[in-house]
């Protein structure tokens, strides 16, 4: 299928250099920052686990039969085993993680023929795009990440198969597929891209038909044996994470929500100051000459945009139950670390564009206008470095929010540390807290103590309740319901809700109400939010603790 040495053997050093440097410059802001949301959880989660093997053969998310990221878990549990609960270490990781990302895109799009300058702009314009740093900056959308660089190292795999590579090739498409897949349900998005290549092939390449074939159903099997892995271990071929909400309303539900919102993250508009709005104008009104005298889309073209397009619009299908759930619209009213959160939903999606947008520089770098091609190139930059530029100040407020809304987490774990716990069973209420705008009520003190506290052994046997709710505790697995009294196991239906035991971690529900117990009430710690801290008060003066389960 070559006619050419593959354009990886004569690329230069630069490109990554240039790519590596100016991740590293707008993001570099972003690693003095803190955990955030539902960092906690895991963070907590992955320290009582033990293990990461477990992750793969059991339900492990505090939703049950909800979602299956077992790689993406231990990930996790391997940044924690190497950098326990350092904030700054582990986001060092995931800006590396981006990195990665984006030398993987790059290497896919010169794998496809696009030319050097094309493909650079390209990879830059999706690694230093707001929407897309943000996420890197939440540890908890490490799933993100990690099933991006599966889905990318897949499709370089299945452009060098299509390209008349052995089937060691064709392993490695499928393992990489796989491998995404197991990170973050999006994963499914690189059998499509890869699909999408290979059916390409089929059509226009009579004597590679068999073979684009075989391929695409061998994709399909890969993505049948994770369904049925995916089902065995959670009990469902769906999701719970829908809660009462019908899967398939959700769904609808979600894909509208995406698509409505998804202009606004993917131009990133709505947040973008003046300057880099009248730079984005220019470049659009600029390139129309250009593209208007390029040459038709070739053959290659047009499976490289199905690609693209692939990638940037499944998202919305895959991901559509946690759009309808807790997805918004882009604006100017949310703090960094909101539009962050919100942003990893569009993520992938951003690296597919950035295929599309690779595309039509290419058709137009190749026409060689020379009136139009400098010209371009000065406004693509100026609006790389607009976006750069967008990214590193909301890298700097994600880092000055999240250490703030992180000043109760920490005060929190000094207060326990100075406290005398209770023998079993030990309880300990938090008073007066008013949770940050972006914590909800989905942080709870149960996570935070135990993801942050420097003795876990200590800390882990203890049921640390807040006045807001707190919908599950993490505890070892050797935990039994006789260690919560005066609480006693959530119901649901007449029945206990099963208490979630994954290798050396347990996932507890408890009821709302404690049971009357006036020798427990007096063994129980009770620590009250001051404004710079915790102070211990004594149980006759705090509130009784029955909002400490899940109402």
């Amino acid at each position: 299928m070559r006619s050419t040495p593959p354009p990886a053997s004569r690329a230069r050093f630069w490109p990554i250099a240039l790519i590596v440097a100016a991740i590293v410059f707008v993001l570099a802001p972003g690693v003095h920052g803190d955990w955030g949301r539902d960092d906690y959880f895991q963070l907590a989660f992955v320290r009582l686990v033990g293990s990461p093997w477990p992750l793969f053969a059991h339900d492990h998310f505090p939703v049950p039969g909800s979602v299956f990221r077992p790689l993406g878990f231990a990930s996790m549990w391997l940044g924690v085993h190497l950098f326990g609960n350092d904030y700054a270490a582990h986001a060092w990781s995931d800006l590396a993680l981006h990195a990665a990302v984006a030398l993987t895109l790059f290497m896919l799009l010169r794998r496809l023929r696009i030319a050097p300058w094309p493909a650079v702009l390209a990879t830059l314009a999706f690694a230093l795009h707001p929407a897309a740093t943000g996420p890197v900056l939440w540890w908890s959308a490490r799933f993100d990440l990690l099933a991006s660089l599966f889905v990318l190292l897949a499709l370089v795999a299945a452009v060098e198969y299509r390209d008349g590579g052995g089937r060691g090739w064709l392993a490695a498409t499928l393992l990489a597929a796989l491998a995404a897949m197991l990170s973050k349900e999006i994963g499914l998005v690189a059998v499509a891209a890869a699909g999408a290549l290979w059916l390409r092939q089929a059509v226009t390449v009579p004597a590679q038909r068999r073979r684009a074939v075989v391929a695409c159903v061998a994709a399909a099997l890969c993505a049948a044996a994770y369904f049925g892995w995916r089902a065995r271990v959670l009990g469902t071929a769906a999701s719970g994470i829908t809660g009462t909400t019908p899967l398939d309303e959700a769904i609808l539900t979600g894909v509208g929500a995406w698509l409505h919102q998804a202009p606004g993250y993917l131009t990133f508009w709505p947040r973008l100051d003046g300057y880099a709005r009248g730079v984005l104008v220019v470049l659009v009104l600029a390139s129309l000459p250009a593209l208007r005298s390029a040459r038709l889309p070739g053959r290659d073209d047009v499976a490289i945009v199905a690609c693209g397009l692939v990638l940037l619009v499944s998202p919305a299908l895959l991901q559509a139950p946690v759009a309808a759930l807790n997805a918004h619209a882009l604006g100017t009213g949310e703090s960094a670390i909101e539009a962050a959160m919100q942003s990893r939903l569009y993520y992938l999606g951003i690296a597919g564009g950035a295929i599309v947008l690779a595309t039509v520089l290419d058709r137009a770098w190749r026409t060689r206008i020379a009136a139009y091609g400098p010209l371009l190139g000065v406004i693509a930059a100026g609006v790389l470095v607009a976006f750069g530029a967008n990214a590193r100040r909301g890298a700097q407020a994600f880092a000055e929010g999240s250490v703030r809304n992180a000043a109760v987490a920490h005060a929190a774990v000094d207060a326990v540390d100075a406290l005398a716990l209770p023998s079993a069973p030990c309880h300990v209420m938090f008073l007066g807290i008013e949770p940050a705008p972006e914590w909800s009520v989905f942080v709870s003190m149960d996570s935070v103590v135990k993801a942050l506290d420097a003795d876990l052994a200590r800390v882990a046997p203890c049921w640390f309740h807040a006045n807001y709710p707190t919908w599950f505790f993490l505890m070892p697995a050797s935990v039994d319901a006789s260690a919560a009294l005066p609480y006693h196991p959530l119901q649901a239906d007449g029945r206990d809700v099963p208490w979630l035991r994954v290798g050396g971690a347990t996932i507890a529900y408890l009821d709302a109400q404690a049971a009357s117990d006036a020798d427990a009430g007096k063994r129980m710690r009770y620590l009250r939010w001051n404004g710079r801290g915790f102070d211990e008060v004594r149980a006759d003066l705090a509130a009784p603790p029955a909002v400490s389960g899940v109402p």
